[in-house]
């Protein structure tokens, strides 16, 4: 709450002092916490923060004003983009006044944005990604993009475009970005997919169709298969470094198999650790797969 909702509720400022100074209250960049102090991580998510994420977007709002826009993790999950982080990104046109532990403020010109009863607002999910992405070192940037791009909350072409928006002149991770970007317009959705693909080169029985749609009689979408193996109906599906079972990306890769399997196919998965550690076995794999399938 603000000071002044405290007030509106009845509370003096004396008293809303004095809870203050008992630790009964807390600040939080220009809310009041009505308990304990927050302890946000943004690396490891909100979880144990002490407020709810409407909470944490609502106080940030109030801290950093009417023209601010709350970004990063919490834009795009308002969306719902279920992705592994949690940095916590408010972008300004202007210089902040206040800095909140935790709180990433990007300056740059916000462009859309989507606003909500209450004031909430927040910047599109894909700008949100690359607020993300700019924030990340090159390994954490890069998982981050294979798993936007495995969950299928983007697309190669539609994350290039929106570099190429956004990397003009002089702009704050422009090179990072247009690096991302070469990565995902690589032909392949993920760092695993590239080493799945540089394997299945050394590998004399194909041929393999990288990302092949899959559709049931009544031409649905069933599924995307990673590499397939169309004449003799084997799949192979690969998990990336940045892979996060969550339940429901589990229930859903799970449903997607079953229903490959139902229709026919040979689903082969491998993991990056496989692919890294063990690369002969996951050829050795795929060969005892392709000769079972051509003497059945």
């Amino acid at each position: 709450m603000s000071v002044d909702d405290l007030r509106e509720c009845g509370f003096s400022a004396a008293s809303v002092r004095r809870r203050l100074a008992s630790g009964d209250w807390h600040r939080w960049g220009r809310a009041v916490v009505l308990g304990p102090p927050p302890s946000i991580q943004p690396r490891e998510g909100f979880a144990d923060s002490g407020l709810s994420e409407r909470g944490i977007a609502w106080a940030l709002q109030l801290t950093y004003g009417p023209h601010a826009a709350i970004s990063g993790a919490l834009a795009m999950r308002r969306s719902g983009w279920e992705l592994p982080t949690s940095e916590i990104v408010v972008v300004l046109r202007d210089r902040p006044r206040i800095a909140v532990a935790g709180v990433h403020v990007m300056r740059r010109e916000l462009g859309t944005v989507l606003v909500l009863p209450g004031g909430r607002r927040y910047v599109p999910a894909m700008q949100a990604l690359l607020d993300t992405l700019v924030r990340l070192d090159a390994v954490a940037g890069a998982d981050l993009l294979d798993a936007a791009l495995q969950r299928r909350v983007i697309d190669a072409v539609s994350f290039a475009d929106a570099v190429q928006e956004r990397c003009g002149r002089g702009r704050t991770g422009a090179a990072c970005l247009r690096a991302l970007r070469d990565r995902a317009l690589s032909g392949s959705r993920s760092e695993a997919e590239q080493r799945m693909r540089a394997l299945l080169r050394r590998c004399p029985t194909g041929p393999w169709v990288a990302n092949l749609a899959v559709r049931d009689a009544a031409g649905r979408l069933m599924a995307e298969i990673d590499f397939a193996h169309e004449r003799l109906g084997i799949a192979i599906e690969v998990d990336g470094r940045a892979h996060h079972s969550d339940r429901r990306s589990f229930e859903r890769d799970r449903t997607r198999q079953n229903l490959l399997v139902v229709a026919g196919w040979l689903v082969l998965r491998f993991t990056w650790e496989q692919m890294t550690q063990r690369p002969d076995e996951v050829l050795a794999a795929i060969d005892a797969a392709v000769r079972m399938r051509l003497h059945a």
